[in-house]
């Protein structure tokens, strides 16, 4: 078997090589061909990430490999990358033209990113090669009737069946077509047919979705729950999980859209009232959000997601109060939520209770001590409460975590230079300059640090620069450099 298939890439990079005019000899690399083939066997065993790597490989080797670029594309298709299969889909083509798998499933993927016109071009091409596939004919059917083309798309619908009776999806799209155009007598029949053939046509697309859902497939997973929902129009599940992949490609008002539909054919499920809330939220409708939350925790009072979401949303319309009382109901609902203790301590700081809001970043950074910007805002109020050294120490933790931020060395090096540590002041500006060269801030801090070790030079330079990002500044920078001319110190 694998010396068939090698045999067959020889063949076919053989032929890219003449249309292109080169010479008929050529050598194959062989470390590229068994890189090739270990891919192949690992996208068959469904590793396809690491068959990704394989075919990169492969190609740095042997880039003229069409088949190499094919399947790389095979495997971007399957891991949800619809861009990258097709940029490789596309050098397939660039190398052997006539590859009319390559044109399905370029075709497939331009579908699926909403390039109808490129879909049906690419899906002509192929069965202009190969027009014994049925399945293309399914599959440009499929881009036509998208495309509001339901007179064509039967057309298509109707060859892949001639071709293939028993293809139960082309009896489900044909019947919805001829619906569409008026025909409710034929569109009852092919609907009756499609159940003969497949009477649990609707599980396996939704199930199918599914996959493709937890694979990052987010395009296919949606074209599986529709045609799940073509045949069952009350499978309340398809349309939560088709809403949930649209809110996951922002699409947040067709999201809303479908989590509506499953809470009106479902009352009780408090995911679609929670997953509509977070459509809403994301719209930026806080009250709408707040009413779906509200109507999720009333059918599960124990979903601590939806007190959480509804706490966020009551703090960004300042119901800081109320706010409080979601994040403490959902840490009692569920104690590992750092993320209900970090919102929680930023409503107690915009209300003035410190000691709360320290509290609250502690209880975070214990579930989730790789959240820099917790280390960094605990750091704040640390300083703000006297404790100096212990705002430098969670500077300091925070500086630690990537990827690097520059507001904890920033806020570090402001506390040092109040404590006239100029250097370590200077270092830490430094580096917070390094991650983000375009703060007049730093370079007036930094400049601030200069003048404490005596360097005037360096910091009018840092001074300039400031001046240059923000020129409002200039004033006040010159009374500084003037205070240090008479006294020798900072202002």
């Amino acid at each position: 078997m694998e010396q068939s298939t090698t045999g067959r890439r020889v063949a076919i990079m053989l032929a890219a090589a003449l249309l292109a005019g080169a010479s008929v000899a050529m050598a194959l690399n062989p470390e590229a061909m068994d890189l090739v083939d270990r891919g192949m066997r690992k996208a068959k065993s469904g590793d396809h990430r690491g068959a990704v790597e394989d075919f990169t490989k492969a190609l740095k080797l042997e880039p003229n490999d069409p088949e190499a670029h094919h399947h790389r594309g095979l495997s971007w298709e399957k891991t949800g990358n619809a861009k990258g299969a097709i940029e490789d889909f596309t050098g397939a083509l660039a190398i052997s033209p006539n590859m009319e798998e390559a044109l399905y499933h370029r075709g497939l993927n331009k579908r699926k990113l909403g390039d109808l016109p490129g879909a049906i071009a690419d899906f002509t091409q192929a069965l202009a090669g190969n027009p014994k596939r049925a399945d293309w004919y399914y599959d440009r059917g499929l881009a036509k009737w998208m495309a509001g083309d339901a007179k064509e798309a039967s057309e298509d619908f109707t060859r892949a069946l001639g071709l293939n009776p028993k293809l139960a999806g082309a009896y489900h799209q044909r019947g919805a077509a001829r619906k569409k155009l008026g025909d409710a007598t034929g569109a009852q029949d092919d609907i009756a047919k499609a159940s003969a053939i497949s009477p649990d046509f609707a599980d396996v697309q939704y199930t199918r979705g599914l996959g493709k859902l937890n694979l990052g497939d987010l395009h296919g997973a949606i074209e599986d729950f529709t045609q799940a929902l073509l045949v069952r129009p009350n499978f309340a599940e398809a349309y939560y999980d088709r809403g949930a992949a649209k809110k996951k490609l922002d699409d947040a008002k067709g999201a809303q859209e479908d989590f509506a539909q499953a809470v009106a054919l479902q009352p009780n499920l408090a995911e679609a009232y929670h997953g509509r809330g977070l459509a809403k939220q994301r719209q930026g409708d806080y009250d709408g959000a707040i009413e779906s939350f509200t109507q999720a925790l009333a059918i599960n009072p124990k979903l601590a997601e939806a007190y959480y979401e509804r706490g966020v949303s009551r703090k960004k319309l300042g119901e800081f109060r109320y706010a409080i009382e979601d994040f403490t109901q959902a840490i009692a609902t569920n104690p590992t939520l750092a993320d209900a203790y970090y919102q929680r301590g930023l409503v107690r700081w915009e209300s003035d209770d410190i000691k709360g809001a320290i509290e609250d970043f502690t209880s975070a950074l214990k579930l989730n001590p790789a959240d820099a910007v917790a280390y960094n805002n605990r750091g704040v109020l640390r300083h703000q409460t006297g404790d100096t050294q212990g705002a430098i120490e969670d500077y300091t933790q925070a500086t630690k975590i990537t990827p690097p931020r520059a507001i904890p060395f920033f806020n570090r090096g402001k506390n040092k230079l109040e404590r006239k540590d100029y250097q370590g002041a200077l270092d830490d500006f430094t580096q917070a300059i390094a991650i983000t060269p375009h703060d007049a801030d730093f370079y007036v801090a930094r400049g601030k640090a200069s003048l404490g070790l005596k360097k005037k030079d360096a910091a009018v330079a840092d001074f300039n620069h400031a001046a240059n990002l923000q020129p409002k500044l200039m004033d006040d920078l010159i009374e500084t450099l003037k205070a240090y001319d008479q006294s020798g110190s900072t202002k």
